[in-house]
Parts: C-alpha cells; sequence; structure tokens
C-alpha cells in the first residue's frame, strides 16, 4: 500500500469517528482504528483500498457477513450457558482503589506470576508505597477465565479477568446496540457518491457487528460496574490505538466522572502509527500519556494531533543499560577480531506470519553462509511446534540454525548481528551491542522501530544483500564501527528508560 493512499483511509477513519453523530458503538468498531503501517494490520484495508466491484468483492463481503453471523450464534449459545458474572476473581473489594490497571492475560503460564506482562513490578512497588492496585485482565488464553482465576492465589495485587460473555440478557442488548449503530453507518454510505470515503463507511457498517465490536462494547459495561465498585482515583491502560482503550477511558468517567485516565505507551512509535497520536473526542482520550522512555516521548510530543495532552516519561522494565558493561560481550569497539564466532540472532514479532517470513529468508541465507550460526529466538506467545505444524519449510532447517532455550541476555551475549522486523527486542539489541538488519519487504511500507537511526542499521530484502551487510563490518574501520555503535547506543538506552514509580505514584491525588 502507498503511504498516500494510507494516510487517505486514516483521515476517513477519522472523519467517521469525529462525526457530530458518533456514538460509543461506534468508536467501539476496533477497525476504524487505524492502528499503524504493519502489513497485519493493512491486511483488512486491501478491499477498500480501491475501487473494485465484481464476483470476488461480493464474495468476500457476503463471506464476512456470514462470519459475522456465525460469531453471533456462537456467542448466544455461549451466553445462554453462562452464569452471566463481568469479571471472575475477587468480588469483596475494598472501596476506593488508588489505581486500576487495564492489562493483559495472553499465556495460561503468566497465570499466579507476582508481576504483570505489561507493566511488570509496577503495581507491587505501588502497593509498597501504602497504594490499594487491582490488575483487570482481558483474557487472550482461550481458556475458561472462571477456571483461570482460581488458580490465582491471593497477592499483594488483586486481578479480576473479564468474562468472555454478560449473559443472555446484557449480549443481546448489546447486538441491538450495534445492529443500530450499523445500519446508521449503511444510511450514511448511501449518501456518499462512489469513492473511498463512502467504501469505508459501508465497510464500517459491517464491522460494526463483528466479534471485536461486541468485545470492545462489552468491556465498556464491565468496565463501567468495576469503577463504580472500585471508585479508583487512577485508570491506567496500555496506548497501543485500539478501540478498547478509548471505551474503556468513556465507561470510567460515566462511572466516576474524577478518575484521572492514564496512557501508558509501552512500546514503540512506528513511522506512520496513527491512531495512538490523534484525539478523539474528549470522553475517549487520556488525561496524561506516559512514555516508556525519552525517544517515544519526543515523538508523542510533536504529534499535532495530541495537542494539549500532558505527556511524560514513566520508563520501562524493558530498560537494559546494564549489558552495555559486561565485559564479555563481544561488541564492535574496535577490539578483538569481527570475523570471530559469527552468530546472526533471528527477532521476530509474535505473530505467525512474521515467524514464517524471517524464518524461511534466514533458512536461505544459512545455507548460502554456513561459517554463521543463526539463532532463531521467539516471542513467548508463539512455539516452535505450532509453527512448523503449520509451514512445513521451518521443519527442516541447516545445522547452523539453532533454537534459542536461553535467556534474551544469554542470546545477545554470543551474537554479533540481529535480523529483525518490526520488533522491539532489536532496541535492546543495539544496546547490547548488536549491528541491526531490517529485512524490508518489497513493496511494503517500512515497519522498522529504528526508523530515526540513519547510522549503523542496514536493509536488506535479499540473501546476496544480507552478505554485504554481515562483510560490511569487515570494510569498516574498527574506529568509525565504534563510534556508530557509541551513537546507537546512546539512541537506544533512551529508547526505554528505567521505571520511575515515583511517577505514577505523584499523580494518585
Amino acid at each position: 500500500m502507498k503511504e498516500e493512499l494510507y494516510r487517505s483511509i486514516c483521515v476517513a477513519c477519522d472523519h467517521i469517528l469525529l462525526a457530530a453523530d458518533s456514538t460509543i458503538e461506534r468508536v467501539s468498531i476496533p477497525w476504524l482504528h487505524v492502528v499503524r503501517e504493519h502489513p497485519v494490520f493493512l491486511k483488512s484495508y486491501k478491499e477498500i483500498a480501491v475501487n473494485k466491484s465484481g464476483a470476488k468483492v461480493t464474495l468476500q463481503r457476503w463471506l464476512r457477513l456470514f462470519r459475522n453471523k456465525v460469531w453471533w450464534l456462537y456467542q448466544f449459545g455461549k451466553s445462554i450457558r453462562s452464569d452471566g458474572m463481568l469479571w471472575y476473581g475477587p468480588q469483596d473489594f475494598v472501596i476506593q482503589t488508588d489505581v486500576l490497571l487495564v492489562s493483559h492475560l495472553i499465556n495460561v503460564s503468566h497465570v499466579n506470576l507476582a508481576d504483570d506482562f505489561y507493566f511488570d513490578n509496577l503495581p507491587n512497588e505501588l502497593v509498597k508505597q501504602g497504594h490499594k492496585v487491582v490488575i483487570v485482565l482481558m483474557n487472550h488464553t482461550g481458556q475458561s477465565g472462571a477456571e483461570l482465576a482460581t488458580k490465582w492465589f491471593d497477592g499483594a495485587v488483586p486481578r479480576v479477568i473479564l468474562s468472555g460473555t454478560i449473559g443472555i440478557g446484557g449480549e443481546i442488548t448489546l447486538h441491538n446496540q450495534l445492529k443500530k449503530e450499523a445500519a446508521r453507518l449503511r444510511q450514511l454510505a448511501r449518501q456518499k457518491p462512489l469513492g473511498l470515503a463512502r467504501r469505508v463507511l459501508t465497510r464500517a457498517s459491517e464491522e460494526a457487528l463483528s466479534g471485536g465490536a461486541h468485545t470492545t462494547l462489552r468491556m465498556s459495561r464491565q468496565i463501567d460496574a468495576l469503577v463504580t465498585k472500585l471508585q479508583p482515583k487512577v485508570i491506567v491502560g496500555t496506548h497501543e490505538g485500539h478501540a478498547w482503550e478509548r471505551v474503556v477511558f468513556a465507561a470510567a468517567r460515566s462511572a466516576h466522572p474524577s478518575v484521572l485516565c492514564i496512557s501508558y505507551q509501552h512500546a514503540a512509535v512506528f513511522r506512520l502509527q496513527h491512531a495512538i497520536r490523534r484525539c478523539l473526542a474528549p470522553k475517549y482520550n487520556p488525561d496524561q500519556i506516559l512514555t516508556a522512555g525519552e525517544v517515544s516521548c519526543a515523538q508523542l510530543k510533536s504529534s499535532p494531533g495530541l495537542e494539549g495532552i500532558p505527556i511524560s516519561v514513566l520508563g520501562s522494565n524493558r530498560c537494559f543499560k546494564e549489558s552495555t558493561t559486561n565485559p564479555e560481550h563481544r561488541t564492535y569497539t574496535g577490539q578483538g577480531d569481527h570475523s570471530a564466532g559469527q552468530v546472526c540472532l533471528v527477532l521476530p514479532e509474535g505473530i505467525p506470519s512474521e515467524c514464517n517470513l524471517m524464518f524461511e529468508y534466514s533458512i536461505l541465507c544459512a545455507r548460502a553462509n554456513p561459517e554463521v550460526e543463526f539463532i532463531w529466538r521467539l516471542h513467548p506467545i508463539v512455539t516452535f511446534e505450532s509453527l512448523k505444524a503449520q509451514n512445513p519449510k521451518l521443519r527442516n532447517h541447516p545445522g547452523n540454525i539453532i533454537l534459542s532455550k536461553a535467556t534474551l541476555k544469554e542470546d545477545f551475549s554470543r551474537s554479533h548481528w540481529a535480523l529483525y522486523r518490526g520488533t522491539t527486542a532489536i532496541v535492546q539489541a543495539v544496546a547490547a551491542g548488536l549491528r541491526p538488519i531490517y529485512l524490508q519487504s518489497p513493496g511494503e511500507l517500512t515497519i522498522d522501530p529504528l526508523y530515526e537511526l540513519d547510522i549503523l542499521r542496514v536493509s536488506v530484502n535479499s540473501v546476496s544483500e544480507f552478505n554485504r551487510a554481515i562483510l560490511s563490518n569487515i570494510e569498516i574501520s574498527n574506529v568509525q564501527l565504534g563510534s556508530d555503535f557509541e551513537q546507537a547506543r546512546k539512541y537506544c538506552e533512551t529508547f526505554f528508560t528505567a521505571l520511575n514509580v515515583g511517577k505514577l505514584a505523584a499523580l494518585i491525588r
């Protein structure tokens, strides 16, 4: 997709969300929130990108409508059998909680861990300072929230897991609300001339009946009830650009108007990232945005769409400065032999399609460079077994490819290069002394989190380019390479700065 078209789609979707007749049902449609330029996100916009008609387009539309119908029938049956609980876990909370954190449960292995996957030890540190904290979890595991909640032992920070249904009556009400919004959007589409705006409205009317829209609107009910019960002084959610992040704030303010709504930007900010860089109606916007580091703070402060919202640095558990002082770590700073122990760490995102793309490419590179060892390292939400089951190309790989079972820091310590695309792990890799090699797919918008870094980083899209990239270490003088690494390190060390619990604690009044 061309950048101009991408920007036009962002404008068209925002126009619908910002319209005078916009409702919470409309804001609950995830498709209208263009998150970023990643190819996985852009797949759902390809159909409306061009003005096409015919049997194929009609079939795709009917398939979407069919999937929505099937999903609703499944959800209807599920709600009949449900107990109508809005969440699972503690019900007898202490009234007047200080902080309500909205996070995610993405893996069963995270159950009963003291630290949160997104907020790390921040909740426990707040408790140590005398604050009452509750974490509400969105369940992505595919397992029953009721069962998972029973496995969580009592701790300093209570966790509740949102249920996947709020009972038959509640689900029917949500569905009818979204049906009405779908009808409104269809009517608006008919009033538009043929073109992008009409196609966006038509598609939005279909997406209003999607499972994602139902889930987001359901969250508004659940958060409303939780906030009514807990009366938190502060509610904190992630700042990634998703519909639920906006709806949660609206629901919280409806239940407790004095609540302070804070967004936490915890990952990288990409060049064309959109939804986190613009405001909607006031009730959906954060009162403050806290960032993971100085780089993203500066990037968001320079976004015109966020004017008027205070933005400051909270820090992150991803801060990795200690790696740069490890004397055993091999870096190109003028000490040692460039060609010794050639190891390339392969760092895909936690998306199967991205894993397949990068691993297939690295297999080709490994066959062409038998003297180089390639370490495949996966995101925690993906397994090698599931990838190999779906992709036969990954079942037989060269002997110079190994599957990592080490810690991230251990993999950094034995590697020289890092092959990456959209993962923010590359920031820690460069801070640890690895040279970044970005895999660019032909014709796509860049998804490089280091897009601002104009030194050291190289981009490749063929095996021959990869070969030139690793050979360039030898061709560049030790002095120049060491200077480039020092500059790159300084940039990456401000990407994720040390977590400052006091920053959030100071906002609790």
